[in-house]
């Protein structure tokens, strides 16, 4: 709770810093990329436009016409020096992945319980494993004998599952499963309708916004973060979206799959003044909202360090 506190009174330091002079420009910023982050995108457009009714900002959805002209860029996984190149990059929210089945998915009965521990996790997602089988540490699991999950997994290359599966030291394309079409939304919708179905997903998509609670028909499998075979109180922190956050925010390293929201412009086009000065609102105002759509706030290194490769790296090594 002390961390909290001090990273909210840093936001409201930053804001209270922040240059209200916003330059009116015909300069529309347009923005696209990941989509799993529109909607707060869009509560931040709203409130800032509040602020500077004079300044155009809209979304163009990744993959469409009007994409090609667009000038602010979401990205959600880890970028390469490649990615990088040319342009700004700073950071908006932080967001975690999570695994998560049909409420009537059998695999509940043994993990639902005690938890999946990391091995388990990697066999299930990347290994084509039968969770029947024993380990050396399980005696084997007789009423799963013969039951085949289903996993659902993104077919176009998307930050969810790159951040899934870098995680746990793989590549999207080892990812076992049926692929799907469409976002990461539809996973969730496909687990709903199968009961044998499991995916990965964001919380803000695990999560009914509104309850605060998981959504009705689905079941996170819980991780068993010290791989003891159980889960301790400090991991049962699955019981409302805030919890969860609250959890990410006061625990160095999580242990469970979490990433930067970052969005990247290039300095030399026409209109760097204006998106500088609607992303310095974000990450002094707009924070305010991340809660809210399922975010994590940013911790005060977070605000004080520039994203760059060698940040990047770093990240990943924490993970």
């Amino acid at each position: 709770m002390k961390t909290l506190k001090h990273m909210l009174s840093a936001f409201a330091l930053l804001a209270i810093g922040y240059s209200a002079q916003a330059q009116n420009t015909t300069n529309e910023i347009v923005i696209t990329g990941t989509r799993f982050v529109y909607p707060v995108i869009e509560k931040w457009i709203t409130l800032y436009k509040n602020e500077h009714p004079d300044v155009k900002i809209r979304i163009a959805v990744k993959g469409t016409k009007s994409a090609d002209s667009a000038n602010l860029f979401i990205n959600a996984h880890h970028l390469t020096e490649a990615e990088f190149s040319g342009f700004e990059t700073l950071a908006v929210a932080r967001y975690a992945l999570l695994p998560v089945a049909n409420s009537q998915n059998k695999l509940l009965s043994i993990y639902g319980s005690r938890g999946i521990k990391t091995k388990e996790l990697k066999k299930l997602f990347f290994e084509k494993y039968d969770p029947a089988e024993p380990d050396a540490e399980q005696k084997p699991n007789k009423q799963l004998k013969g039951y085949q999950p289903v996993f659902y997994t993104r077919a176009q290359k998307a930050c969810v599952p790159i951040t899934f599966s870098a995680f746990y030291g793989f590549e999207q394309e080892n990812l076992v499963g049926e692929q799907l079409g469409g976002d990461d939304k539809h996973l969730i919708q496909a687990v709903l309708n199968d009961s044998a179905g499991v995916t990965y997903n964001v919380l803000n998509f695990i999560y009914d916004l509104n309850t605060r609670k998981v959504k009705e028909g689905l079941d996170i499998i819980p991780l068993d973060l010290n791989n003891n075979g159980k889960l301790d109180e400090n991991e049962q922190i699955y019981g409302t979206i805030d919890q969860l956050i609250s959890y990410i925010e006061t625990t160095p390293n999580p242990g469970l799959p979490f990433e930067q929201v970052t969005l990247s412009y290039k300095k030399e086009q026409s209109n760097a003044k204006s998106i500088e000065e609607f992303i310095n609102w974000i990450r002094a105002k707009g924070q305010l909202n991340n809660h809210e759509f399922g975010y994590a706030l940013l911790s005060q290194k977070d605000l004080q360090t520039k994203v760059n490769s060698s940040t990047v790296k770093t990240i990943a090594k924490q993970n």
